[in-house]
């Protein structure tokens, strides 16, 4: 037996009519004249392999097409009631053709349901009405029922936003439309197509240009074609629909039925129903606003390459879910994550994604948000670990009262999470996410009454992996980009063994695991060792340095407590020095990476070649973590606040005085550098460096004090 591939470009991923009517060919060549029939998608074309050849397949349509009986009784404008249009309806009903019998049986049944009412049913009526058709129509009939509603376990009706609300979208009613296409491609009686048909047929599933569009409404599926402001090339335009495109439209839609999927769980919106739907989430794409915040949601449909049967694609619906780790996916968020752990069926290479809008007017629309590929990136499993924060913040962001920061930062942590999970993400993308973390925690302090209330935890500790997606193993890395990440991930890398980490100059925390907030009765505590404030770079790393001092005095320390797991090098210290990094990327990035489990990361200190710089060493000599022969740690916080307020010279003779009394002189003879310098040396006590280096500069400054005899 011959076989034929037809390339259906009439049929593309989007607009979602174009989706749909490629669902509606596959499914009504299989049950209708060809069960073998298999469809497939290459290069944004529905391809459908039949024993029918191209001519075949158009009669197929013209002559022997069985529309699918789709009737809304429970809906105005349905055309069973008194005022709806009744041009389809009533043609329909008194039509005499063999094929459209099984539309005639619908109406007649569908008319003793509805008898004595003379207005569309409301509320328990209306209700009443969907279990009897549910529970009454036949199996041809059904397939329609499946897909515009669902009953819970207690009889009451959801409508998954694929079709309105019941086969409706406003006053548009989708199943009195279908019918008046029907009478207006065919003629009932006779059962043949009328003069046009062919054509439209045609243009509907190849492109072929013919003439006969019509004006008129074609609901949320093809915004391009619904006419208004610039769908012309004057100002304003009328809609043109091929009445086909209708017709195989809502022929596809049966596909997506909703009741062989799973109960619906408590937290679920109704959308949730129908295959692969979704809960809106306002982020990647280009529009992306939080007014689109619609209660319709998002509506995926997948992309396969592999052939399949109506059976298995009927399967694949059936199934209709992502699986985004240990439950099925809800928002958008969790389906691009399900894509990257390949939770989803084998063979699905991509999925076409579409947001149900208020566009145009107050019309809804299913606007074409783009295609997300379906890519194997085990990275992205990272994003498990923010999950518990992550949803606390959104109950929170939630609530009644909640500061307007909350809501902010949900959804500015949810766009960093969502680009994250895109196959496009790069190191940037990643270093952008670790940002916006730090940034979500710090704003947790602005309102530490409502953060308490909230029940809001610091972030998690998160896994070393995250090291790797910014790019930390690229040692050799000259560029910008690279010195200011190694700087971050050295100076938020230090702790110490009694004072706690970093961390805990930047968040109130509760010694000795510092995991949680440490609070008062009504907020967050105050406590004077936080001094991060997120001013800028070199004011939060002297404030951390005099802080540590000041501490480690308190608490009979020896050495400055504060130690890194990763070290600086000395030339990118020496270019933050100079000022030829960029301040605001580095403290970015050091307060998101403070959420680093540090203890879990392996020590790395790798020094780089480069000159020390004299007054570097002189200042970093006087703060060291450890002892370095001859010099010996101490703690006194006067020099750094002298270089803090821009007195270089003051500060460098009480330093080059501390070398004295270690028994060692310096070899600096001249002190010179603006008060931003000072200020920068300042801030580099508080930027770790490797044994090595600590020798380094040490050999640098000094040399052996010799006491000279008079002669």
């Amino acid at each position: 037996m011959s076989l034929f591939v037809h390339a259906l470009r009439g049929c593309a991923p989007a607009p979602l009519a174009h989706y749909l009517k490629a669902l509606g060919v596959l499914r009504l060549v299989a049950t209708q004249a060809d069960e073998k029939a298999r469809g497939l998608w290459k290069d944004g074309v529905f391809f459908l392999a039949t024993a029918l050849d191209e001519p075949s397949l158009v009669r197929f349509f013209l002559e022997r097409y069985s529309p699918t009986p789709m009737l809304s009784p429970w809906n105005g404008g349905s055309g069973f009631y008194p005022g709806d249009n009744k041009d389809g309806y009533g043609a329909l009903r008194a039509s005499k053709a063999e094929r459209f019998a099984p539309i005639r049986t619908a109406i007649l049944h569908a008319e003793s349901l509805v008898q004595g009412l003379t207005v569309r049913p409301a509320a328990e009526e209306k209700e009443r009405l969907l279990r009897r058709c549910v529970a009454t129509w036949d199996a041809t009939s059904i397939a329609w029922l499946r897909a515009a509603f669902t009953l819970d376990g207690s009889g009451e009706p959801s409508y998954p936003a694929l079709l309105g609300t019941g086969g409706n979208d406003g006053r548009l009613d989708f199943t009195n439309n279908y019918l008046q296409w029907i009478v207006k491609l065919f003629d009932v009686d006779a059962g043949t197509s009328v003069s046009g048909s062919d054509a439209l047929l045609r243009l509907a599933l190849f492109r072929t240009p013919a003439p006969g569009l019509e004006s008129a409404a074609i609901g949320q599926f093809f915004p391009g074609a619904a006419g208004g402001a610039n769908a012309s090339a004057g100002f304003d335009g009328a809609s043109q629909v091929n009445p086909w495109d209708f017709l195989l439209m809502l022929e596809g839609a049966l596909v997506l039925r909703v009741a062989s999927l799973r109960r619906l769980d408590s937290d679920d919106l109704v959308q949730a129903a129908a295959p692969f739907a979704l809960r809106a989430q306002t982020s990647g794409y280009a529009s992306a606003s939080p007014a689109d915040a619609s209660a319709r949601g998002e509506q995926w449909v997948p992309l396969w390459s592999g052939a399949a049967t109506l059976a298995e694609v009927n399967a694949l619906f059936d199934e209709g879910r992502l699986h985004g780790g240990h439950r099925a996916a809800r928002k958008t968020l969790d389906a691009t994550r399900a894509l990257a752990n390949l939770g989803v069926a084998r063979g699905i290479d991509a999925f076409a994604r579409f947001g149900y809008f208020e566009r145009n007017g107050q019309s809804n629309l299913a606007v074409p948000l783009g295609i997300m590929r379906v890519k194997h990136r085990p990275e992205v499993r990272v994003l498990d670990e923010l999950d518990g924060f992550v949803r606390t913040l959104g109950f929170a962001a939630d609530k009644t009262g909640a500061p307007l920061s909350l809501p902010r930062a949900a959804r500015a942590l949810e766009r960093a999470m969502l680009a994250a999970s895109f196959p496009t993400a790069t190191r940037e993308t990643w270093a952008e996410l670790v940002c916006v973390l730090g940034e979500v925690e710090q704003g947790f302090l602005a309102h530490g009454k409502s953060t308490k209330e909230a029940n809001l935890r610091p972030l998690p500790r998160l896994s070393p992996r995250w090291l790797e997606l910014l790019g930390d193993s690229d040692e050799h890395d000259e560029s910008d980009r690279a010195t200011e990440l190694r700087l971050a991930i050295a100076i938020a890398s230090q702790t110490h063994s009694k004072l706690g980490p970093l961390r805990a100059n930047a968040l109130p925390l509760a010694a000795p695991r510092f995991t949680s907030f440490e609070t008062t009765a009504d907020s967050l505590a105050s406590n004077p060792s936080v001094v991060w404030s997120g001013r800028s770079l070199v004011d939060d790393l002297t404030a951390v340095g005099l802080r540590r001092t000041i501490d480690g005095v308190r608490e009979r320390l020896e050495a400055f407590p504060l130690v890194g797991r990763r070290s600086a090098s000395l030339p990118d210290v020496q270019r933050f020095l100079e000022g030829r990094v960029d301040d605001r990327r580095i403290a970015r990035l050091v307060r998101g990476l403070l959420a680093i489990d540090w203890a879990r990361v392996e020590e790395r200190h790798t020094p780089r070649s480069g000159e020390p710089l004299a007054l570097h060493a002189l200042v970093r000599m006087a703060y060291l973590p450890h002892d370095v022969h001859p010099l010996l740690p101490r703690l006194d916080a006067t020099p750094l606040r002298l270089l803090a307020s821009g007195r270089l010279k003051d500060a460098s003779t009480i330093l080059m005085r501390g070398l004295v009394a270690s028994g060692v002189r310096a070899k600096v003879r001249v002190v010179a550098g603006d008060a931003d310098f000072a200020r920068r040396l300042a801030a580099s006590a508080a930027i770790p460096l490797s044994k090595s280096d600590y020798m380094r500069l040490m050999a640098r400054l000094i040399k052996p004090f010799v006491q000279e005899l008079e002669t």
